[in-house]
């Protein structure tokens, strides 16, 4: 398993959200990255789905953090 958050972080992504964060300056997935792990550790509405399908949580944290990154809701 790959350490380096932005690389977890990029892969959490769905395919068209990942193409969009490659393009960005490594600071700027770096910062992206941080947020993702914050919010993985401390959005408490994620531990259920976290228990029953860990890859679906990151996901959901990743492509959260790139709304928030877009002005999104």
């Amino acid at each position: 398993m790959d350490t380096d958050p932005v690389t977890r972080f990029l892969h959490a992504l769905s395919p068209a959200s990942r193409e969009e964060a490659e393009g960005l300056p490594r600071e700027e997935q770096e910062r992206m990255a941080q947020a993702w792990e914050g919010y993985l550790r401390d959005d408490t509405s994620l531990l259920t789905v976290d228990e029953i399908d860990p890859p679906m949580s990151e996901h959901d944290a990743a492509e959260h953090v790139m709304r928030d990154r877009s002005g999104g809701a």
